[in-house]
């Protein structure tokens, strides 16, 4: 291409993008229009502050990607990329970096301009910042986490279990009566003779083991199952849509898997086995604290029983 009809063609991309003109002015984010190469015709301060450049510095650039690095899922995207878009596009989770600042959080809009027969001529790329608020959700998220997770196993708190069951509760008899969602099945776990391995072993061997028991919990459970430390070597798992029967089997495979589970403490083995008991919440007669009292009788009776088992709770009022 001539320079002169470079120079036609950048005409175009500016005329094209005049309507525009007026209103970006008030725009708090960062722009720039582009020729179909991605090089820079026009931009505003805010470009100026994100890439820490003068504006100068950056018309002289042959293209946008030397002021500033474009990623995806740490696939690197050119602005090229984006010219060639066949329509308008906004692209959230997007990675950038330039001289000054190598961890940004973006969010990139882009509208193409094309000639009459569609081909590109340039775009206007609209950059939004988002990397102050991006981080502070980051806090925020943590801090939530934080407070809803044991931290010495990562599963979810008695707080947690408590005010899952509360919300549950205050909606459940709202759905239809044959609606799965109002099925749900309560487990309470116990390790057997833990206070052994504490006295045994040492305080550190049974933090170990309860890390270890956890999170032979979250592979043996579905993703929306919710496993919670109760409290020392207890543990509370709340199985919606699952009735008794269902629960039972659940129980089971988790002793299985606990029994089988090869924990070893500065070279000491350590065989753990567990006590289950189970009980299906009945919506109609009874709270979710009674279902816990049934369920944790059914826990006795499987400690009484010889332990490394599983028993399910009687009915409601039996």
């Amino acid at each position: 291409m001539g320079a002169a009809e470079k120079l036609a063609t950048d005409d175009r991309v500016l005329e094209a993008f005049k309507p525009y003109e007026d209103f970006s002015r008030s725009m708090l984010d960062a722009y720039a229009v582009v020729d179909q190469n991605g090089r820079v015709l026009k931009l505003n301060q805010m470009l100026c502050q994100l890439t820490n450049l003068k504006s100068k510095q950056i018309i002289k650039k042959n293209s946008m990607d030397e002021i500033i690095t474009l990623s995806i899922s740490e696939k690197k995207i050119s602005i090229l990329d984006l010219v060639q878009e066949i329509g308008p596009t906004r692209i959230d989770e997007v990675r950038g970096s330039t001289e000054q600042s190598e961890d940004l959080n973006l969010i990139i809009g882009v509208y193409p301009f094309k000639d009459d027969q569609g081909e590109a001529l340039g775009a206007f790329v609209l950059i939004r910042d988002v990397t102050a608020e991006t981080h502070l959700q980051g806090k925020f998220r943590d801090v939530h986490d934080k407070s809803i997770t044991d931290p010495l196993t990562g599963l979810f708190t008695r707080g947690y279990f408590e005010d899952y069951l509360k919300l549950y509760t205050r909606t459940v008899h709202e759905l239809p009566e044959d609606a799965d969602q109002r099925v749900m099945t309560l487990v309470m776990v116990d390790i057997d003779f833990f206070k052994k391995v504490n006295d045994v072993h040492g305080h550190q061997a049974g933090d170990f083991v309860l890390q270890k028991i956890a999170h032979v919990m979250k592979k043996s459970f579905r993703k929306n199952d919710i496993v919670c430390r109760y409290g020392g070597e207890e543990f509370l798992i709340i199985l919606p849509t699952t009735n008794l029967s269902g629960a039972l089997i659940a129980g089971e495979k988790l002793r299985e898997h606990v029994e089988a589970e090869h924990i070893e403490f500065e070279g000491t083995h350590i065989p753990i086995t567990i006590s289950l008991g189970v009980g299906e919440v009945d919506h109609e007669t009874e709270t979710y604290t009674e279902t816990m009292g049934r369920a944790d009788a059914a826990l006795y009776e499987a400690k009484e029983s010889g332990r490394n088992c599983v028993k399910a709770a009687k009915p409601p009022n039996s």
